[in-house]
């Protein structure tokens, strides 16, 4: 039975940070932060966020390294992939990690423009829209 591993997130980065190997491979590791409003059974607004490890690699990674900036609001489509890994103390650990197979800079931080307005032109340019199916 054929199997399907795909993950698309939206949202806006916390931490951004890259690492260039002896080999010279670059990889970007960030954080990611997708929040999900909506009204509690009383009526009352209720935000949920989360936090996504996200690693770029390969070509994109020097790109990454030069956009992908704590605020900046990005659409990202990858794979979900779990490794393990021991810490310093000596306990093994798995990490869930989202490996990047394509990003887009949709906002940054610093942009004048509002996130909508962004949204707007991305959309213009068939990369996101607002009919989400959910």
């Amino acid at each position: 039975m054929a199997s399907f591993n795909h993950i698309t997130l939206l949202g806006n980065i916390g931490r951004a940070e890259a690492k260039t190997f002896s080999n010279g491979n670059k990889i970007v590791e960030a954080s990611l932060a997708t929040t999900r409003r909506y009204k509690d059974r009383s009526g009352n607004l209720q935000e949920v966020t989360q936090w996504h490890n996200i690693v770029i690699g390969g070509n994109m990674a020097d790109n990454a390294e030069k956009l992908v900036k704590r605020g900046s609001l990005v659409l990202v489509d990858g794979e979900m992939t779990y490794r393990n890994y021991t810490g310093k103390d000596g306990v093994e650990r798995t990490v869930a990690e989202v490996r990047v197979d394509r990003f887009q800079i949709c906002s940054r931080k610093e942009d004048a423009a509002p996130a909508e307005a962004a949204q707007t032109e991305a959309a213009q340019e068939g990369e996101i829209t607002d009919d989400l199916p959910f």
